[in-house]
């Protein structure tokens, strides 16, 4: 009975040893990897406050076509709101893509007309 007591105490000291060295280790890991690895870009909210700021990003939106698969996108460089509806955009001066933060699995791709005044607007001094 007293050998048995002893290997019951010794088999859970060696479990406790165990799992804290594991929590040690993984902690050590997380810090390395988030000091290499924190990049973040906030994303620009855009204030759409003249009737025909709100023109140009309902028109945006509803001419958008969307695209197919499955995506992966980077941080969204700007946000904005049309009503209810919130969304991510993407934009040069070449395309533009668009995200409803309600649905995060599609993308939109806005129209050549629409890149070229999103992209004035974004970029007006």
């Amino acid at each position: 009975m007293k050998k048995l007591f002893v290997l019951f105490i010794t088999s859970g000291l060696m479990l406790i040893g165990c799992s804290q060295k594991q929590e040690n280790n993984l902690t050590e890991v997380l810090n390395k990897g988030s000091a290499e690895t924190v990049t973040s870009t906030k994303a620009t909210s855009l204030e759409l406050n003249e009737t025909d700021e709100i023109e140009i990003f309902t028109t945006a939106v509803s001419d958008s076509m969307k695209k197919p698969g499955i995506v992966n996108m980077t941080d969204p460089q700007y946000h904005f709101s049309i009503g209810e509806e919130s969304y991510s955009l993407w934009i040069t001066e070449d395309s533009g893509t668009i995200m409803n933060s309600k649905d995060t699995h599609t993308v939109y791709t806005l129209s050549s007309n629409s890149v070229q005044k999103i992209y004035e607007f974004v970029n007006k001094g």
